[in-house]
């Protein structure tokens, strides 16, 4: 699965709210971890250069309802409420809370204390 985490600093920096980031680091990450690693630029149309690059899930801290919205009509599954440092967000994707709630397609997924909304 192809991870999106905006950050203030690439791979090595913090999450932050996707309005903000500097940059957006990129991976893929599987059952053997964390592979691929790549770090965008913002542009203008940040939505349409996720969906190039693959990715299908977008882990931030906050994220407003209208690019969740646009992102989730580009196939991508937005959640929010993950802070730290991005290598520590991206490792988020491979618990199993985020993996059974998106396998289980649920509008509502508890992560920790955090609700969060799925929009599709």
């Amino acid at each position: 699965m192809r991870v999106a985490v905006p950050s203030d600093e690439g791979f090595d920096g913090n999450a932050v709210p996707f309005e903000k980031a500097k940059s957006f680091a990129i991976a893929e990450v599987g059952p053997d971890g964390i592979k691929e690693i790549k770090v965008l630029k913002p542009e203008e149309n940040m939505g349409d250069e996720l969906k190039k690059e693959g990715v299908e899930l977008v882990l931030a801290p906050e994220v407003s309802k209208e690019i969740t919205l646009r992102l989730a009509r580009m196939g991508m599954t937005v959640l929010t409420g993950f802070s730290g440092k991005v290598k520590d967000v991206m490792m988020t994707a491979l618990k199993s809370t985020v993996r059974d709630s998106l396998k289980a397609g649920l509008t509502m997924a508890k992560i920790g204390k955090k609700m969060v909304d799925r929009r599709f």
